[in-house]
């Protein structure tokens, strides 16, 4: 059982980058999972996953939300939100392609996605007091590339 770690920056409360991926010939494939606190006030948010650059033999990357139980923040207390259960497997980016997840009790379930041009998901759930996100990219042969950056934004 592994914990998470809170992923607090200097952003305003409804704007906050979360991760900046730079990485170059991955070494191995690599998860990089954390959580962000919810406002009180937020009733749906965005998260907006922005690759500019995938290279090399094989890059691949997946993206996932989850829920998590805030007194434990543990892996074993994880669950789909809205049952979603992530992105359609990202296999290139020729130019930068932007994926966007609405999250929220009034959001249309929409779990068409593309795995090489920009595209939206939509995941109709209440938001829990605490989000897991998790990014995966492959590293494989060692000579993937990845350049990206995960924002979220909190709506009222």
């Amino acid at each position: 059982m592994a914990v998470f770690t809170i992923n607090s920056t200097g952003e305003p409360e409804a704007l906050r980058v979360l991760e900046s991926l730079a990485v170059t010939n991955a070494s191995a494939t690599t998860t990089v999972a954390k959580a962000v606190r919810v406002p009180s006030w937020a009733r749906t948010c965005h998260f907006l996953l922005n690759v500019t650059l995938m290279g090399g033999s094989s890059p691949l990357i997946d993206f996932a939300l989850k829920g998590v139980d805030p007194a434990t923040l543990d892996t074993t207390h994880v669950w789909n939100l809205g049952d979603w259960d992530g992105i359609t497997q990202l296999t290139s980016a020729a130019a930068p392609v932007l994926v966007a997840v609405d999250v929220g009790p009034a959001i249309v379930a929409d779990d068409t996605g593309s795995a090489t041009a920009s595209c939206r998901y939509g995941v109709m759930a209440s938001l829990p007091p605490v989000i897991v996100y998790s990014i995966i990219y492959d590293g494989t042969t060692h000579d993937e590339d990845y350049t990206a950056t995960l924002e979220v934004f909190f709506r009222n």
